[in-house]
């Protein structure tokens, strides 16, 4: 598979994915505003979860 065939679908995976990696790294997600992990943590992991489904469906349904 040659990695210019890849789906816009996958390249926002990946995006999605490298943006969470860094802000699983980072303690802290910037959504509409700043949330840290250590001051607001069920808001900060909910985030986390709900990029990680939206990046995970970019990957199972890459035609939608």
């Amino acid at each position: 598979m040659n990695i210019t065939e890849l789906s816009w679908s996958v390249w926002l995976g990946i995006a999605l994915l490298v943006w969470l990696a860094y802000d699983l790294m980072n303690g802290a997600v910037y959504l509409h505003r700043y949330i840290e992990r250590d001051s607001e943590p069920m808001m900060y992991w909910g985030s986390i979860v709900l990029w990680g489904i939206v990046a995970a469906s970019c990957f199972i349904y890459p035609e939608l």
